[in-house]
């Protein structure tokens, strides 16, 4: 028999546990947003009060799961409570980030990997932040109309500084911007009117001589004139224009998970009154404060947008090709975020979904690097686990999913034979342990059940359910399996 036909006999549109990654798990979609772990709310917290979340688990313990979820009950929170939104960010693919920081220096990577900072993460998250915003401006969805002028240049320097997007870059996206914003730079139209006039004053000063028969003074003094004149005036311009250029220079160099050209910054800084522009922070190598500040002018943006806190979503840390699941390179990563000043910051909430192996990063630390983390005050599950019970309901509620309407099969225990032990069923959902490795033994037991039916087996025939040897055999051969892949990939 094919499974299509088994699936038909019992009312299944699809195989709700074939799916094993959370991101491209379809039917994860429309499970109800309360089917999730028990711990789910110690690390979810309350939205209206943004506060640290760390989870460590084991590959396939359902970490992306959470996430995922996490962000739907954050995005139904915003729908709910238009007052008092979330700004959601998720933080889950460092390739880009990574990539450009290797790019700008040829040591190995556990060295590179050491010099990367607290303020790298910073800026990625500035980067990422942004990004969102701007896109927001641009496409209509976010509402400009409240920004000061002081605002919109924050904005437009943001832009220029940290926009990171695949479609446009930073300085057609900056320009698109600040016509959308409707942020017209009369300091450069009122400077190009100056310099245009001055120099046409110099010019003058040095045709005056020439045009009259008169006697109108030494011919030298008006040379001498028109020379300080028109060398006054464009020293003076080309003196601010290099200030800005070195300035902006400096700043991008200093961030240094993105590539990005001086120009615009410079652009940006030269709409500023001289005497204001020590008000518009730019990041200085490696320097933190520079960085928080930064962070707080983005969030006063977004709060203007309407958002009264951040929830960040850190994810598939073991992923990215730089750090190849290497555990030691995942923890010098990871371990410069773990800072109790970033975690703690008012009105933002990191939630770290981190692999199991990174444990060791708070229960091997020194006394000193535990009162800089200070994991107690961060909302920590030590390590992920799942109830047979809490796996069994997982799985009847993704059963239902996928049944079609006016099916009479309710629930995961309806598909084996009428005596099956369901206690034994549980305990073996919970000696398998994780989400992944659940699912993936459900489905195999289907695939081998099905496999040996006839296809002209008759509708009341026992045999469609699966019965306790088939269960046997499958159940002894995922435990040897999951038992070597923990021990190889945890």
């Amino acid at each position: 028999m094919f499974t299509n036909e088994w699936q038909n006999y019992w009312g299944l549109e699809r195989d709700p546990f074939a799916c094993e990654d959370a991101d491209k798990d379809f039917v994860l979609t429309e499970l109800d947003a309360g089917s999730v772990h028990s711990g789910f709310d110690r690390i979810y917290g309350d939205p209206r009060m943004p506060a640290p979340g760390i989870v460590f688990g084991e590959k396939g313990s359902g970490k992306s799961g959470l996430r995922l979820m996490m962000k739907r009950r954050l995005e139904e929170h915003n729908a709910s409570s238009p007052d008092a939104k979330v700004f959601i960010l998720e933080y889950i693919d460092f390739n880009g980030y990574l990539e450009h920081f290797r790019g700008q220096s040829s040591s190995s990577d556990e060295k590179l990997l050491n010099a990367w900072s607290l303020t790298d993460h910073i800026d990625s998250l500035l980067s990422l932040g942004t990004t969102q915003l701007v896109d927001g401006c641009l496409d209509g969805s976010e509402k400009h109309e409240k920004l000061t002028p002081k605002q919109k240049l924050n904005l437009l320097l943001l832009t220029s500084l940290y926009y990171d997007s695949g479609n446009q870059t930073a300085t057609h996206t900056g320009r698109r911007l600040a016509r959308t914003l409707r942020f017209f730079n009369t300091r450069k139209l009122g400077s190009a009117f100056s310099l245009t006039l001055l120099t046409l004053v110099g010019l003058a000063l040095f045709a005056v001589p020439h045009l009259s028969d008169a006697e109108l003074g030494p011919t030298n003094y008006w040379y001498i004139g028109g020379a300080l004149v028109l060398g006054l005036t464009w020293i003076r311009h080309r003196a601010a224009s290099f200030l800005n250029l070195r300035r902006a220079k400096r700043a991008a160099e200093s961030v240094r998970v993105l590539a990005r050209e001086a120009a615009p910054i410079a652009e940006v800084l030269a709409a500023i009154p001289a005497r204001e522009r020590s008000e518009y922070s730019l990041p200085q190598s490696n320097r933190e404060e520079g960085r928080y500040e930064l962070l707080q002018r983005l969030f006063d943006l977004t709060e203007v947008f309407g958002y009264h806190g951040w929830c960040v979503l850190l994810d598939r840390v073991d992923e990215p090709s730089l750090l190849s699941g290497d555990s030691k390179l995942m923890s010098k990563f990871i371990e410069k975020l773990l800072d109790i000043k970033l975690l703690q910051y008012p009105g933002l909430a990191l939630k770290l979904f981190l692999p199991i192996e990174l444990e060791s990063l708070y229960r091997t630390a020194t006394p000193e690097d535990l009162k800089r983390m200070r994991l107690d005050k961060s909302n920590l599950i030590a390590e992920l686990k799942w109830g047979g019970q809490e796996l069994f309901e997982i799985a009847s509620k993704r059963l239902r999913v996928c049944l079609r309407h006016g099916s009479q099969l309710k629930t995961l225990s309806g598909l084996f034979e009428e005596d099956f032990d369901f206690d034994y069923l549980r305990s073996t959902l919970q000696v398998l342990g994780t989400p992944r490795y659940c699912f993936g033994f459900l489905s195999s037991v289907v695939i081998e059940h099905v496999k040996d039916l006839p296809s002209d087996l008759p509708k009341d025939d026992p045999a469609w359910r699966i019965p306790r040897t088939r269960f046997d055999v499958e159940r002894a051969a995922w435990i040897d399996r999951t038992g070597l892949l923990r021990r190889t990939m945890n």
